[in-house]
């Protein structure tokens, strides 16, 4: 009975020795996961930080050239209205220098902006459904 309490004995102690062993493993595997997740967040935070700084600076670009752009296409249509009132004034200026006899107050009347509709001008209007 004897060599049986000693046996026993020596399978507790064996068993309370693994178990101690496997508990410490257990506790740093748990604190190197812990520490493994929260080193990936910081990185993943960092990487999220950078990029909304990054789509902040190229938001903020976009805006700027699409406000340059906005007023390219103002001053270019501007600018193409005047040509083509200047070119309106120039070809008038032509007809009453070829036909000097023309009433110049009739001749007044004409206007880029007119159309011709039943013969006589009016002011331009979009035809229904545009």
């Amino acid at each position: 009975m004897e060599v049986v309490d000693y046996n026993l004995a020596s399978i507790e102690k064996e068993y309370t020795a693994t178990k101690d062993k496997l508990s410490k493993e257990i506790e740093g595997l748990k604190a190197s996961h812990k520490s493994e997740v929260e080193k990936l967040k910081k990185e993943y935070d960092d990487k999220l930080d950078k990029v909304k700084e990054s789509y902040v600076v190229v938001e903020k670009k976009l805006k700027e050239d699409a406000a340059s752009q906005g007023e390219l296409i103002s001053k270019l249509t501007k600018e193409k209205d005047e040509a083509y009132e200047e070119g309106f004034r120039y070809a008038l200026e032509q007809v009453k220098l070829i036909f000097p006899d023309l009433d110049e107050k009739r001749l007044g009347e004409a206007d880029a902006l007119n159309q011709i509709v039943d013969g006589k001008l009016v002011p331009f209007t979009l035809p229904e459904g545009q």
